[in-house]
């Protein structure tokens, strides 16, 4: 596609603008992410830090007309960055039914599901769709997937779907299925699975990156999504984000309602985009989606900004589409041996990043198992030896990577993203159920990148968990499960300030975007957040407990207050 990229000024421009500050910050901690890690006083001006250092050189700086804010004690930091999420998707679920187990939601058990279900099919007309997301097979009572009987009984005059917590795995009643097409002649592919029952029938629980019944789903209005972003922003910002990420785009119209959401006001954090590099051609790809450098702003304010290419090599350890070297520790029923699978044909990934990596692009591939980690380690090495060049390519997730396979990120100059929320979400599960005791004490392995000098990131993978990136330090400096199991802290956990670096200047970095954010130095952006104490100085056990008061885009408040 071919863009026209609006270039606004550049960091020492703004900086070069003025010597006038229109606000200063001083009177706690502010922690910088850089060299001096911390200062007295912070001055802003035009949207840009215009100097941090001492109270007396920023003082300078002042005129009647600057705001003056005591931080009373309140610590400043770079506003945070999400590594990987789905915003846009996030902000899209708020119209759908929450089915997610405790304490991400209000399910304990499959009446729970169905009783939500039927609620919304007595407040919607029939044959109209019922969408429904999070459910997790082995987070209630039964532990099992809903199946076409369960969601007939919630409604059978309305098609429904409803995705796993996941992402890679649907639930379908029988009127949803035969909306799509699909019945008992249906036959399973290298990247499709359908399940059956005991008897051998469909059970409407289908194993996919792209759901043939969801892609029924008739999609929501133009506005409707624009609209939406709004509370997805709410979200963001109240946690003290100020770049979320899209890390899955698969319709380009997302992108050009993103622009709308900014241009209407409604979407107030900045937002990375990452278009989805597979089931199209490249012919195709390149047609529908930009193909400029990640780091690339789309608008003059760089609110806009094109991300890596999207690609996956497996699909998720607790909905066992997990692509393993070794068997799960508790494999599904009647499949001894199991190891999961690939989601993409090895040779296809292979050729896709050879030709993206070759096109100057960044790519970001889905790796939860480390076979799959493997398959794109493989093709990322083939493609540098092919064309030597700085990619920083990516591996989201990383969750059950080895130490040989962080060694050799650290050799390729591979950017590990790790879901560490998943050591608090699912760990206990991971410990007793998937992986068992010896892999879940190193998933998520940040302590192996950090000795290795991987600048590393870290990520909640909204929606899959709610985004909190206060929690993400916290699960990697404790690496404790929800239950309280220890889960290798003393060879994965790090120390807090690291663990700051990787939702801040880390993340600027994996995105090609340190020299712009993630940082408090001069010149950068004044994407700012305040917290009610400092990380460094509450029990590590309390990081996840410490406040968001104000989280500031380019100067501006857009969450809580100053004072």
């Amino acid at each position: 596609m071919e863009l026209s990229i609006k270039t606004g000024k550049t960091a020492r421009e703004a900086a070069a603008r003025g010597s006038e500050a229109e606000l200063v910050f001083y009177g706690g901690p502010i922690l910088t992410m850089t060299e001096p890690a911390e200062v007295e006083a912070v001055a802003v001006a035009g949207g840009r830090i215009l100097a941090a250092g001492s109270r007396a050189s920023v003082q300078r700086l002042c005129t009647p007309a600057t705001r003056l804010v005591d931080l009373a004690g309140r610590t400043m930091l770079p506003g945070f960055i999400d590594a990987h999420s789905h915003f846009i998707d996030t902000s899209i679920r708020t119209a759908w039914v929450d089915v997610r187990s405790v304490p991400l939601g209000p399910v304990r058990n499959m009446e729970d599901i169905v009783d939500l279900l039927a609620r919304r099919a007595q407040e919607t007309n029939p044959g109209e769709w019922i969408v429904g997301w999070g459910y997790d097979d082995t987070n209630i009572a039964e532990m099992r997937h809903p199946d076409r009987r369960d969601l007939d009984r919630a409604s059978s005059r309305h098609p429904i779907v409803l995705q796993h917590i996941s992402g890679w795995v649907t639930a379908s009643n029988s009127l949803a299925l035969a909306r799509a097409g699909i019945d008992e002649h249906v036959q399973n592919t290298e990247t499709m699975v359908f399940q059956r029952d005991q008897k051998g029938a469909l059970s409407g629980v289908i194993e996919a990156s792209r759901c043939p019944v969801l892609s029924q789903v008739p999609p929501l209005s133009d506005e409707a999504v624009v609209r939406s972003m709004a509370q997805g922003s709410a979200m963001y910002l109240a946690r003290g984000c100020t770049t979320a990420q899209e890390g899955w785009i698969a319709d380009p119209a997302w992108i050009t309602q993103a622009e709308r959401a900014f241009a209407q006001g409604l979407l107030k954090v900045r937002l990375v985009l990452y278009p989805l590099a597979q089931d199209i051609s490249l012919e195709d790809y390149v047609k529908v989606f930009p193909t400029a450098s990640s780091g690339t702003a789309l608008d003059c304010d760089a609110r806009l900004v094109l991300g890596a290419a999207k690609l996956s090599a497996d699909g998720s350890i607790q909905a066992y589409t997990g692509y393993l070297s070794s068997p799960y520790h508790k494999c599904p029923p009647g499949k001894p041996g199991y190891r999961g699978y690939p989601s993409n044909d090895p040779d296809f990934l292979a050729a896709r990043i050879a030709d993206l990596h070759r096109m100057g692009l960044q790519t970001a591939v889905h790796c939860n198992g480390d076979a799959a980690i493997d398959m794109a380690l493989d093709a990322i090495e083939a493609a540098q030896a092919a064309c030597k060049r700085e990619a920083r390519h990516i591996i989201i997730h990383s969750q059950m990577a080895r130490q040989d396979q962080v060694e050799r990120m650290a050799r390729l100059g591979v950017i590990p993203s790790f879901f560490a929320a998943h050591i608090y979400y699912w760990g206990d599960r991971h410990y007793h159920i998937f992986m068992g005791p010896e892999r879940a004490r190193r998933m998520s392995p940040a302590g192996d990148a950090l000795r290795c000098g991987i600048p590393f990131t870290l990520h909640n993978d909204t929606y899959v968990t709610p985004i909190d990136p206060l929690l993400l330090v916290w699960a990697a400096v404790n690496r404790v499960s929800s239950q309280g199991l220890d889960l290798g802290r003393a060879e994965q956990g790090i120390p807090v300030m690291e663990a700051l670096k990787a939702v801040t200047i880390n993340a600027a970095y994996q995105g090609f975007e340190e020299d712009h954010k993630g940082s408090i130095a001069p010149g950068k952006m004044a994407d700012l957040v305040i917290l009610d104490r400092d990380p460094r100085a509450v029990a590590p056990m309390r990081i996840k407990d410490i406040q968001v008061t104000a989280t500031l885009v380019a100067g501006r408040v857009e969450y809580g207050g100053l004072e």
